[in-house]
């Protein structure tokens, strides 16, 4: 089976949530947005339908873009196409590119660049407007990972005033449970606000592609930029000038160069510095223009990220960062690789009572933790760090008396190699790096000591 066209059928804007219908030819599936403590009428009448339309155009169009894994010739944004201007199409490739790699890897597509958008009625123009209010309050991403619980203790430490944006998204399971989890990181930092939103998703709810198209690797979302627009609303709202999330260095490289195509396949490109360079100035340039998006963890890599966390040794039993089984599945690279970072640096007593269990023994996931550490054809299609960061941390676990499987592997195919220059490594990861990073210079100069 082949889908000819995917389509946004409708957008309605209630006074809590969004409520978006697409088409995938036959087939319907629908999106809800919802903002926990934001009435849309009140900022529609704080500022106007036009601009609150144009925003909520935007994300449907990039909520959207999860229908593409289904190759679609055509993407059909008739509908919205009013409320929307030709740069956020130019936009939507450019994210659709970056983020899909890894799909068309897994899916063997050699042929295809993006969907053809279609639409009937006329395009709109830009008409960026003014966030009420000069509110120097950062509005703060937070997953209930360790680099949500990072950021927010950098901000906290510079006295820098931030309200929290918590996020749950049906990828990740039962929204009350994620909420749940996330609330109990935000409960070791003050912020001065909190908002809340849900992401329901029958798309993929659905075992719609195990069903209809069980040869296709699986569904991919754009869900850091199209976060990004959903944030707006809040920004809106609170009077936010500053979003701020926290996506380190490390997603700058991607997993592997795929030849037969001649790119970069990156899991991680819609966190990386250049994604937040282009979706910040797309903002500012069309939507809100005294918007600014930045990542507060770009300076740093994932290594020091865990030196970092090592200071709050009271949020190891509350952070969560597992995808698949929340809070923590144990089986994939994504907790592998967290598990393993907190080993390097915390004490084994207290990653032992979170855990239960020591994922170096663990067989099965022997091959994970090669392809970390670059002994296999790519790194693990997962949030997670570079090849040496990953030895680095082996490497600490060893020193510490650890062992395992896992270890004995690291000992005799990496650590065995005298050419390895280990201080250098450590050197690049464990710096702090000035330049490479869009964050505003009185945010940087307060938080600079405490990265």
């Amino acid at each position: 089976m082949k889908i000819e066209a995917i389509k946004i059928e409708s957008l309605a804007i209630h006074e809590h949530h969004l409520d978006i219908i697409y088409s995938a030819d036959k087939f319907k599936f629908a999106t809800k947005v919802f903002y926990h403590d934001l009435s849309f009428s009140a900022l529609i009448e704080k500022y106007s339908q036009q601009l609150i339309d144009r925003i909520a155009a935007h994300i449907a169009l990039f909520e959207g873009m999860k229908l593409c894994s289904l190759f679609p010739k055509y993407y059909d944004i008739s509908n919205i196409a009013s409320h929307l201007e030709k740069p956020v199409l130019d936009l939507f490739v450019k994210i659709y590119q970056g983020v899909f790699g890894q799909h068309w890897y897994e899916n063997n597509v050699t042929d295809y660049q993006q969907p053809e958008i279609i639409y009937s009625a006329d395009l709109g123009k830009s008409h960026p407007e003014q966030i009420f209010g000069d509110n120097q309050t950062i509005l703060t991403g937070c997953g209930g990972g360790k680099d949500s619980i990072v950021a927010m203790k950098i901000l906290q430490e510079a006295d820098i005033p931030f309200a929290s944006m918590q996020y749950s998204h049906s990828v990740y399971g039962k929204a009350d449970l994620q909420h749940k989890l996330i609330a109990q990181v935000i409960e070791n930092v003050q912020p001065i606000k909190k908002h809340k939103i849900s992401i329901f998703d029958d798309f993929i709810d659905f075992p719609f592609l195990q069903l209809y198209f069980p040869e296709n690797s699986g569904i991919t979302i754009p869900e850091t930029p199209v976060s990004i627009f959903e944030s707006l609303f809040l920004m809106l709202a609170g009077g936010y000038n500053y979003l701020c999330l926290a996506h380190e260095k490390s997603a700058n490289t991607g997993n592997l160069i795929w030849e037969e195509i001649g790119k970069e396949v990156n899991h991680q490109w819609g966190k990386s510095l250049e994604a937040e360079q282009i979706l910040d100035q797309f903002v500012r340039e069309h939507l809100l223009s005294d918007f600014k998006y930045f990542s507060i963890l770009q300076p740093i890599y994932d290594f020091r990220i865990f030196h970092n966390l090592s200071k709050y040794s009271e949020v190891i039993p509350k952070i969560n960062s597992c995808n698949l089984q929340k809070p923590w599945c144990k089986k994939c690279p994504k907790c592998a690789y967290v598990w393993l970072g907190l080993t390097a640096f915390f004490s084994s007593n207290l990653v032992d009572a979170v855990f239960k269990t020591n994922l170096f023994d663990d067989e099965n996931l022997l091959p994970t933790f090669r392809e970390m550490v670059g002994l296999s054809v790519h790194t693990p299609f997962e949030c997670i760090g570079e090849i040496d960061e990953s030895r680095l941390l082996m490497k600490k676990c060893l020193e510490k008396g650890l062992s395992g499987k896992t270890l004995e592997m690291f000992s005799e195919e990496i650590l065995s190699d005298r050419s390895i220059d280990w201080q250098t490594i450590e050197q690049k990861y464990n710096s702090v790096y000035d330049k490479e990073h869009a964050i505003p210079s009185w945010v940087f100069e307060r938080i600079r000591e405490n990265l």
